[in-house]
């Protein structure tokens, strides 16, 4: 049982996405919330509801201070041998979070997914309780493990092989360790988590991926340095080896660099290769920092594009808005280009995007920004269209694997410029059968046919008793993998001291005294006891067939769904609160510059009524780009009277009324 925080949400948009999200039909078998939904209600309408029940509690001043995070999204995951019903799932899940959150005093909603290979629960609650409270507890990992543990305890489940929390507890009533002083006890016990946890195991993606047969990109690299690192006398020789054999060294600073191969840039730690793991295994070295100052370099590669033969493309068309393209990256635009950067790294420029020719230039050379380049051509063109790659074998190869993922073919598009080989092949097909086990949908367990059950109920009051699974254990075909702790606690490195203490602890744990659980439970485990029956009477539960989405699709923040009216009034409510003095850009400015002074400022940290007024900026561009989207005429109008008011001192507030055709 593995519990994992997976992302915040700052908007009410993000919230929208989220509950979208773990409510979807491929995938989602149960759903819970104490969020009032209207009954029927489609999974559209329910993600609205609790969107907007939590924005509720943000803006709503009474119940406590204003904070920027909504909502939390966690989930719970189960052993592939845990044979539970998606109905204990819930519940189990719903008792940890009452112990460790007080569930029952803040909004949440949950969904049961069993579109993998573990049942595991989805769960989005609330930062900001019943009481106004805002949930801050520092290293809650730790109590969350000892409150799984005992839920595994409890329901006979199947436990991780690693899990720091319960290291410690058990460390912490070692015998050797009774009668000491606290600082020998806490020396003792962070040296002996520092041994076993010294080799940090892999990322849940890795381990998943090597489940299915994928060696990550990060794996093959560590694979490849390990042999020189076996045959290197200093840490100086291990750098000067690899950068002879193809690696190009990156210094960070001080004794701080990363690694870049090819199109894979890794960070020294990353591939468990700083200069604190190189000192421990080669000796220390005076000179290490001045040999990455001689071999610093980083490689950049001319010439990697794609371009289209289109004649006149349909230049900066809109997107998907849930596409690569628009959720990973922003963009910034020039008369003669558009240069597009990474969300998460403001100054990392991915690519350059040509209108004549057509063309897509690349700066970074990793699939995510291959995708993203195509995703920018493709939306400009039009079937039959054929596009042409150029640049390095491996780049090369990088635009193939996604042309072919994003099934671009069956589409009417042509890729030249490049011809996979046989491994090109066995790679796509392993990627391909990824993708499909991830979201494939296992088949119920057949069931005997005893008298037919009653129809299920519309309002779920009390926690349904499960008879038998519905879910069929699946069939292990690979070893089992040590599963990962939930978080790595940061250790600092501790001067060894009591060496035979150590090495006790040390032998404590290659025989731990807790008997592993080596077989799924074979009797039904009894649901938990419901926390609050009162909010049970708001559970709904899925109904087999969505009513009809309603006839206005707004989804708020995301402005492609307003209608003209909608978005209009969206401009002056915007608009009436801005600040001009808070405008990054000189008052001779357009509201391009003004964009781009903003962009170019990302590095300022923004507080108080600069960081709203930064933000309430990013949906007035937003709001523009919408209009001259769908009216040009109008679009520009605007842009002349905002430059207009910019300009004139007297006027403290902007008036600007866009008029979009009909």
């Amino acid at each position: 049982m593995i519990r994992e925080k997976l992302s915040t949400q700052k908007s009410k948009s993000a919230v929208y996405k989220t509950a979208k999200y773990f409510n979807k039909e491929d995938g989602c078998i149960l759903f819970e919330s104490n969020i009032y939904t209207p009954l029927n209600a489609s999974r559209k309408d329910i993600a609205k509801s609790i969107s907007q029940s939590i924005e509720s509690d943000v803006t709503d001043k009474k119940k406590g201070r204003k904070h920027s995070v909504r909502t939390q999204h966690d989930v719970v995951s189960f052993h592939t041998n845990d044979n539970i019903t998606p109905e204990q799932a819930r519940d189990i899940a719903k008792e940890l979070y009452e112990a460790t959150h007080k569930l029952s005093n803040r909004k949440y909603a949950l969904g049961v997914h069993i579109d993998t290979d573990e049942v595991h629960v989805h769960i989005v609650w609330s930062i900001k309780d019943f009481d106004g409270n805002c949930y801050n507890v520092g290293n809650d990992y730790r109590k969350i493990e000892r409150e799984c543990d005992k839920l595994e305890n409890k329901y006979g489940l199947i436990k991780p092989d690693n899990r720091i929390a319960t290291d410690i507890d058990r460390l912490e009533k070692h015998p050797d360790l009774k009668g000491k002083s606290e600082s020998v006890k806490k020396r003792a016990i962070a040296n002996a988590i520092n041994k076993k946890y010294s080799k940090k195991l892999p990322s849940s993606n890795e381990r998943m991926l090597d489940v299915r047969g994928i060696i990550s990109n990060k794996q093959q690299m560590k694979d490849v340095l390990n042999v020189y690192l076996a045959s290197s006398s200093t840490p100086s020789d291990f750098i000067n080896q690899i950068a002879a054999n193809g690696f190009n060294i990156i210094h960070n600073g001080k004794s701080s660099f990363s690694i870049q191969h090819e199109d894979q840039t890794f960070k020294a730690s990353e591939l468990g290769l700083s200069y604190k793991t190189l000192k421990a295994k080669l000796g220390d070295d005076t000179g290490f920092e001045q040999t990455l100052k001689n071999k610093h370099n980083v490689k950049k590669y001319e010439d990697c594009s794609i371009a289209s033969n289109e004649a006149e493309p349909d230049y900066m068309k809109k997107i998907k808005p849930n596409s690569v393209l628009a959720t990973k990256f922003k963009f910034i635009q020039h008369n003669d280009k558009v240069e597009y950067f990474y969300n998460s790294a403001s100054s990392k420029k991915s690519f350059e995007y040509f209108k004549d020719p057509s063309k897509v230039s690349f700066h970074d050379l990793s699939r995510q920004s291959a995708k993203a380049g195509i995703q920018r051509l493709v939306a400009d063109a039009k079937p039959p269209q054929s596009f042409t790659v150029n640049g390095p074998n491996f780049f090369k190869k990088n635009i193939w694997l996604e042309f072919q993922l994003m099934g671009l073919e069956n589409k009417g598009f042509k890729l030249e410029g490049y011809k996979p080989t046989p491994a090109d092949l066995d790679e796509l097909k392993k990627i391909q059968e990824h993708y499909a086990s991830m979201n494939k949908k296992p088949e119920p367990k057949p069931q005997p046919a005893p008298a037919p059950a009653p129809e299920a109920p519309t309002v779920a009051v009390e926690p349904p008793k499960p008879v038998e699974p519905v879910i069929a254990p699946p069939v292990q075909t690979t070893p089992a993998k040590p599963v990962e702790p939930t978080k790595q606690g940061e250790q600092g490195q501790v001067a060894p001291t009591n060496d035979d203490l150590i090495d006790e602890l040390m032998r404590e744990f290659e025989t731990p005294n807790h008997i592993p659980v080596t077989q799924a439970p074979t009797e039904a485990i009894e649901p938990s006891t419901s926390v609050q029956p009162v909010v049970d009477e708001l559970y709904t539960l899925m109904q087999p067939e969505p009513l009809p989405e309603p006839e206005s699709d707004k989804v708020e923040g995301d402005y492609s769904t307003y209608s003209n009216d909608e978005l209009v009034e969206a401009f002056e409510g915007i608009q009436k609160k801005l600040e001009k003095t808070l405008f990054t850009g000189n008052s001779k400015s357009d509201i391009a510059g003004h964009r781009y002074m903003d962009k170019q400022n990302l590095i300022y940290e923004r507080t108080g009524e600069v960081k709203r007024q930064y933000d309430l900026r990013q949906d007035f561009y937003k709001v523009f780009d919408e209009i001259k989207e769908r009216d040009p005429a109008a679009a520009k109008q605007l842009e002349q009277a905002f430059k207009a008011q910019m300009a004139n001192k007297r006027a403290v507030k902007f008036d600007l009324k866009p008029q979009l055709n009909k």
